[in-house]
């Protein structure tokens, strides 16, 4: 029998042969599986890379395309225009209109104007300018949907989107037209493509732009240019305020020495492996499981969950130092793009000119504060600040002077409010916004007397003005907080209280 002719040393070899390629090919293929973790984990963490990178750039073309809008209705000769269009004549706005395309605009910088239109107060068209890029005759559904139906001070509030037009995408900012005198809207309409290349420059990564009929808008790099021997594509689609499809954006990431480190631990695992053929079967079992497979398991477990978005896992450290080493770059990659996400939500939260909150923090502070009040039954009061006679104050003395007198208020506002519980934000243009949660009326109408008393002091000087010096307009509310009343009841009755204050003759506040 065959049995009887094999030793006991040729059995054992073989035994052990057989177990040092099936070692192997366990290997080769847990290899080629974390591989595949590790590289889908980049994508991952890379993708939500140039999806924030994109929406920045959306939120500062958005931005820009508002400080233009508002700079460009601003003009005298686009107010008298369009008088003359609702006169009858509106051949002098046409001009206008056409003039930032055929001279120039000094906010355009990196932005590609595409249209401007300008929209009676019930959204229809009345002109635009002349140029040969086609514009539907409506509002695109994104900006329909958000303007439409509007009443009361809404009606004042500037909206923009993303939207796909027969020519390709497009992002526009509808602003009002005549302050609280409402004469109607100025579109300002801009090519999106444009502005997405600064995303490679953002993400260091050479980027592919797609329109969504699958045409190349852009390309920062040929493949075939690259050095890199491997790239990994990285994928984000940027979809309309619709819903629609409006961009493809393919970025490439050089993943050259991640994949030099996957080949190079797994030629040293299969070599440690082979050297310990001579060794127990279960000896060399027992340490493969132990300090191969689990720490590659549990790599690839942490993998995925910072995939998922849960950015505070730190792969563990206790595996082979190869795979130690990648566990190190892998952990630090994590915390800068942790680092970097925490700074994009702390710039969002910021007013650039004023360095308060911005109108978006303050609405989600308010929304937080009324929660705390319902639960905890404190008062919550709110002040409405209003610089006086601001319009005035900028053509006398140029809207850099307004920047500077905007930033003067806010940092007199800074000074008033000292508890850091309490919120002073940029409410929009030159009005402010104090959210003081646990404070009865009496409280905060002694701060706003304070805030009056201090610019008093201040004396900075407003010509335009019947004082002579800049002064504010303030409405207090206070109250607490029920199922029956909604933030946006508090936010009201503050804003009815301003108005109160300026009717009464400005430089003074105002109790809702």
């Amino acid at each position: 029998m065959l049995i009887e002719r094999i030793s006991l040393r040729t059995l054992t070899i073989g035994i052990v042969g057989l177990l040092a390629v099936l070692s192997v090919v366990a290997l080769a293929m847990t290899a080629q599986f974390f591989r595949s973790a590790a590289f889908e984990a980049q994508r991952q963490n890379l993708s939500r890379v140039v999806a924030v990178a994109s929406d920045e750039v959306l939120r500062q073309l958005d931005t820009r395309l508002f400080a233009l809008g508002t700079e460009f209705q601003a003009r005298p000769a686009f107010r008298s225009g369009l008088v003359r269009l609702q006169e009858g004549s509106g051949h002098t706005l046409q001009e206008e209109l056409q003039d930032p395309f055929v001279h120039g605009f000094s906010l355009l910088g990196n932005t590609d104007l595409v249209k401007l239109r300008v929209f009676d107060a019930n959204l229809n068209l009345l002109m635009q300018n002349d140029s040969p890029v086609e514009m539907p005759a409506t509002l695109a559904p994104a900006l329909l949907r958000q303007a439409a139906g509007r009443q009361g001070a809404d009606r004042l509030k500037a909206v923009g989107g993303l939207w796909l037009s027969s020519r390709g995408a497009r992002y526009s900012v509808l602003l009002p037209i005549g302050g609280l005198k409402l004469m109607g809207y100025l579109e300002v309409v801009a090519d999106p493509a444009f502005n997405l290349r600064t995303v490679a420059d953002m993400t260091r990564m050479p980027l592919s732009i797609y329109a969504a009929d699958g045409g190349l808008l852009h390309t920062s790099t040929k493949v075939g240019e690259s050095n890199a021997a491997y790239l990994l594509p990285v994928e984000h689609v940027l979809h309309g305020n619709t819903g629609e499809l409006a961009f493809r954006l393919i970025s490439l990431s050089d993943v050259t020495q991640l994949s030099d480190d996957l080949k190079r631990t797994t030629l040293i695992a299969v070599a440690a492996v082979v050297g310990l053929i001579g060794l127990a079967t279960l000896i060399v079992l027992g340490i493969f499981n132990r300090f191969l497979l689990q720490p590659v398991r549990a790599m690839q477990v942490d993998m995925e969950r910072c995939a998922e978005g849960d950015l505070s896992v730190s792969v563990g450290r206790r595996m082979l130092r190869e795979f130690c080493s990648l566990a190190d770059s892998f952990n630090l990659m994590a915390q800068q793009l942790a680092a970097k996400i925490k700074e994009l939500q702390q710039l969002s939260c910021i007013d650039s000119l004023t360095g308060l909150s911005n109108r978006r923090h303050f609405d989600l502070s308010l929304e937080m504060e009324w929660q705390r009040a319902l639960r905890s039954h404190e008062p919550l009061s709110l002040l409405m600040v209003d610089v006086d006679h601001f319009k005035l104050y900028n053509d006398h003395y140029g809207h850099v002077g307004g920047d500077v007198c905007l930033r003067t208020v806010a940092d007199t506002l800074g000074k008033i409010v000292q508890r850091s519980t309490d919120l002073p934000a940029r409410y929009g243009g030159e009005e402010f916004g104090v959210l003081l949660p646990g404070t009865p009326l009496s409280d905060a109408i002694s701060l706003a007397e304070r805030l009056l008393a201090a610019l008093q002091v201040l004396d900075l000087p407003h010509a335009a003005s019947a004082l002579g010096r800049v002064s504010v307009s303030i409405g207090v509310a206070s109250c607490c907080a029920t199922e029956a009343w909604t933030p946006a009841d508090l936010v009201r009755s503050a804003d009815g209280a301003l108005y109160e204050a300026k009717r009464a003759g400005r430089n003074r506040q105002a109790t809702a």
